[in-house]
């Protein structure tokens, strides 16, 4: 596994054990149009980078529910295929936030999938990360259960 974000180690990092391999959630992770399938808050897509998950593609997506919708981007900071992916979110007006994924094998053919968010900047920067993590625990770990079921799904529908 490559340098990660310290808070990827943190006690307060969300971990889920999926049926899928390694391979079927990054395929879920790589497809961008997913993204509003398994993040919790995004409503909907707007635009995909081509080149989507390099460092420094973007997704274009909108937070919130209708009419309270707020447009954000969200960039690739790091990645190394089927191991992690580091993004950094825009959220607006709240400042950014750095999520950290995982992939890593277990024993019975599947994988733990381990997600980790803290705010980076103002205002929301200012939290210290152990109150940050633990704030994002709820939501991550429906995003894990998500991005699990979607990857799960891929894999039965596959193998009819």
């Amino acid at each position: 596994m490559t340098e990660h974000p310290p808070e990827a180690d943190s006690a307060l990092t969300v971990k889920r054990d999926t049926t899928a391999t390694r391979a079927q959630v990054w395929a879920v992770l790589a497809d961008g149009w997913t993204y509003s399938q398994w993040v919790v808050g995004n409503s909907r897509m707007r635009a995909v980078s081509p080149d989507w998950p390099t460092a420094g593609a973007t997704i274009h997506h909108s937070v919130g529910v209708w009419p309270l919708l707020l447009n954000d981007v969200t960039v690739v900071d790091s990645v190394v295929p089927q191991e992690q992916l580091v993004l950094l979110a825009k959220g607006r007006p709240f400042g950014k936030a750095r999520i950290t994924l995982r992939l890593f094998d277990i024993d019975d053919g599947g994988c733990r999938i381990e997600m980790a968010e803290t705010p980076v900047g103002a205002p929301m920067g200012w939290v210290p990360d152990r109150l940050a993590l633990a704030a994002a625990i709820p939501r991550n770990r429906e995003c894990t259960l998500r991005l699990a079921a979607i990857a799960e799904r891929r894999e039965s529908e596959g193998a009819e």
